[in-house]
């Protein structure tokens, strides 16, 4: 069970695996849990609490948590929930390891190969490959938890990260995502560690603090062919009373022109955002400018959530003082105006010709010959073909139809 954004996915090792593997006879469930918004956070509260009756009746069952929950401030996970097994915080695969080697009933040896792809909860026919560059957070966005719960920011050496790509079955994937919470800081440069891999046909990254956005990281995107020209950079509010508050170190007026500079260096690069509405003191008019500038910017898609009080938080300080009543209404009011966007923006595609990475297999969509793969800037693409074969090529697809959040098109041999 995953309740979780990607970066809270363990990442056990081969070896663990191997324990793992020797232990089948008892059931070993993980619960990744994630506490960035509390709707999150009850989600995987209330899991975890409905397996207590479940193994109570099934004595081989056991249960880790792993994640944000385990190490969120002023929360006691072993008292909230005493019959799990094992909690393991972020970055903590060790833990998994000591308490597998510690209640091991076999003799068998620990370093037996198990594939890894286990460990994502991800379809297994998908072709990308997510790798963690760097973890926790400086940034200290007044509503965020984030850097309470994974830490201060830690960027793993560019020869770590070189050497686990290089191990990647480049026959499987084609694809790579660096992951991080502001991948923008990565301590030994994004730009650099974009220019040094190699062998892999597309790569992207994520998630971009607008603040730390560099020249440099726009001109590698623009400059590297395997780099997709894919920005996925939160914007979080329209208004600048509202920004500052949120400590995001940017007007919303820097946020356009950092837009404005990406399109003009790459055209046609894609622009993906979060936004949160109800935040503590917002106006209908302060709300009124997130509005204007999703349609103002024209993202391709945005992710939108009501404000949630998070503890510890500097924004938890402040008085929550928009009713629920009116969070849902702006949040309901901010994903029309999303879709509607995401529809405009994904029409100015028909016609065009987009190089398609097929990630979904013909058995899973709902007609045999129709299949599913991801442009250059991440729009999910269906198409029919009667090949049975593409399943992880890059394949050219004429996109003949678009709804807000997916484009329908046709297999063409045509050139870009």
């Amino acid at each position: 069970m995953i309740v979780a954004c990607a970066a809270t996915t363990l990442k056990p090792t081969d070896e663990i695996w191997g324990v793992v593997y020797h232990r089948l006879k008892v059931v070993l469930e993980f619960i990744y849990t994630c506490v960035v918004r509390k709707h999150a956070e009850d989600r995987a509260a209330g899991y975890i609490s409905s397996l207590k009756g479940l193994k109570s009746k099934n004595l081989n069952l056991k249960l880790a948590v792993c994640g944000c929950l385990v190490t969120e401030p002023g929360v006691k996970v072993s008292s909230l929930f005493p019959h799990v097994d094992l909690f393991i915080g972020p970055n903590q695969p060790e833990k998994l390891k000591e308490y597998l080697l510690v209640n091991r009933s076999t003799s068998l040896p620990v370093n037996q190969s198990i594939n890894n792809d286990r460990q994502t909860g991800r379809q297994e026919d998908r072709r990308t490959k997510y790798i963690t560059i760097m973890h926790g957070c400086d940034n200290f966005c007044s509503y965020c938890i984030v850097p309470y719960v994974r830490g201060r920011e830690y960027s793993r050496p560019v020869d770590e990260i070189l050497n686990e790509i290089k191990q990647i079955d480049a026959n499987r994937y084609k694809e790579i995502f660096l992951l991080g919470q502001n991948v923008n800081s990565y301590k030994y440069g994004l730009a650099n560690l974009l220019r040094q891999i190699s062998g892999i046909k597309r790569i992207r990254f994520m998630t971009s603090h607008p603040r730390d956005m560099s020249d440099e990281i726009i001109d590698a995107v623009a400059a590297l062919p395997h780099v997709c020209e894919y920005f996925h950079l939160p914007i979080q509010h329209g208004n600048d009373e509202i920004l500052q508050r949120m400590n995001r170190g940017y007007t919303a007026d820097q946020y356009r022109k950092l837009v404005d500079k990406i399109r003009s260096k790459i055209p046609g690069a894609a622009i993906t955002s979060d936004v949160i509405v109800g935040f503590p003191g917002e106006t209908e008019e302060q709300f009124r400018s997130t509005l204007y500038i999703i349609e103002q910017i024209g993202f391709d898609a945005c992710n939108t959530a009501a404000y949630s009080v998070r503890p510890g938080t500097a924004a938890s300080r402040l008085p929550d003082d928009v009713p629920q009543k009116v969070k849902q209404e702006r949040l309901q009011a901010a994903m029309r105006v999303v879709e509607e966007v995401a529809r405009k923006q994904n029409e100015k595609l028909i016609g065009t010709i987009q190089e398609i990475l097929v990630d979904q297999s013909a058995s899973q969509p709902v007609s045999q010959s129709a299949l599913r793969g991801r442009t250059r800037g991440n729009k999910i693409v269906k198409f029919r073909a009667d090949k049975r074969d593409l399943l992880g090529k890059l394949v050219n697809v004429r996109i003949t139809s678009a709804q807000s959040w997916v484009l329908k098109g046709e297999l063409t041999n045509g050139k870009f």
